[in-house]
């Protein structure tokens, strides 16, 4: 009895704004869904947006737009750690969500999803506002493939859109600090002892052959004779990783040019882009692994780069899970457990690849 009063108290507690916001089970309230051209983000558009996620759901406006299903936080509220409900300097919004990174908007095509021909709107209230048309249809599409209930699971792209425009956009800062962290202890620095499990070592090697060096030529620029420190064994890896006076945060003594010039480069790159490489870092646990990704799809105009095959959504998946796919080599699957995290790896790297490359290059040449 006790359990089920809670459980009303709980819902009751839920702000009707809150309510409203949810997505999850939400049964399908459209029957038709398309594109529009829309105009580039700019600073007038966030400046109209509420910090305030308990009021009122927002009213159709005479835009005759759609508000978003998707709350911004798990409960419509400020709760969710790292959610931003305003946007302080909406100048450096719209230039952060220009993906040609010459401070003119109106240069690309933007699009935006209709649902019942109304646009559109993030969890914040802004314009879904995509630049590029191959990733309006992909957003659309997945709109498209809800049936009777709505499951956002099941729209990654929607997903790293929203969070590129109200979140990144508008203070990417925690984004890259938390890129940089995946390279103080990137998973594919550290490595079996081929004296102790040559196996794994094996498995390491198909999957990362290459990977820090090119790495570290194609993207950070530097010299072949640096590259980033790497652990062998256990012992090594608990050595290697504590903390020194030549390594004062825990993890992995790289080479400071080395780890300056991945700032640079995280630094330097748009919403839509460091949104995507976010994904993907978080999904492999890996700076590597994610950059190599998202440096691929950016330039992925051929199908090879420098006489190595392109790594894409497929090769970052199973980068990422060298050690799970050893573990299920050696005890097998579990059911409803492993199957589920290969499901959602491979989802989340070829959103993050799809992303990255519709933004760098916005048109498909036929």
């Amino acid at each position: 009895m006790q359990q089920r009063q809670r459980l009303f108290s709980t819902k009751a507690n839920v702000t009707p704004a809150a309510a409203d916001r949810r997505l999850a089970g939400r049964q399908r309230f459209y029957k038709h869904v398309g594109i529009a051209s829309c105009d580039p983000p700019v600073g007038e558009q966030a400046a109209s947006v509420s910090g305030n996620m308990n009021s009122s759901p927002p009213k159709e406006k005479e835009d005759n737009s759609q508000p978003s299903p998707i709350s911004a936080g798990v409960d419509g509220t400020q709760s969710a750690t790292g959610v931003t409900t305003s946007i302080s300097n909406t100048s450096q919004w719209s230039d952060r969500l220009n993906p040609t990174n010459n401070n003119d908007n109106s240069s690309t095509s933007w699009h935006t999803v209709t649902l019942d021909n109304r646009k559109l709107k993030t969890p914040l209230g802004l314009p879904l506002a995509l630049p590029s048309l191959p990733l309006a249809l992909a957003v659309a599409a997945e709109w498209d493939a809800q049936k009777k209930y709505l499951q956002p699971a099941q729209m990654p792209l929607m997903t790293l859109c929203c969070t590129a425009i109200d979140q990144v956009a508008s203070n990417p800062i925690p984004h890259q600090i938390d890129v940089m962290r995946y390279l103080r202890n990137d998973t594919s620095c550290y490595w079996a002892d081929p004296t102790e499990d040559r196996v794994l070592h094996r498995h390491q090697s198909k999957a990362w052959d290459g990977l820090h060096t090119s790495l570290s030529k194609e993207v950070l620029k530097l010299p072949s004779d640096i590259g980033p420190a790497q652990a062998v064994g256990g012992g090594d890896a608990i050595l290697l990783s504590r903390k020194s006076s030549g390594n004062p945060q825990s993890g992995l003594p790289h080479p400071p040019i080395l780890v300056k010039k991945a700032e640079d480069w995280v630094n330097s790159l748009d919403a839509w882009t460091l949104t995507a490489l976010y994904s993907a870092c978080a999904e492999s646990k890996s700076f590597f692994i994610g950059a190599a990704l998202i440096h691929d799809a950016m330039n992925a105009s051929s199908s090879e780069e420098g006489g190595r095959a392109v790594r894409d959504g497929k090769w970052a998946v199973e980068a990422a899970r060298v050690e799970e796919e050893f573990n299920i080599e050696c005890w097998g699957l579990v059911e409803g457990g492993h199957d589920y995290d290969r499901l959602n790896c491979s989802i989340q790297m070829h959103a993050a690849s799809f992303l990255a490359q519709t933004v760098a290059a916005p048109t498909y040449k036929n």
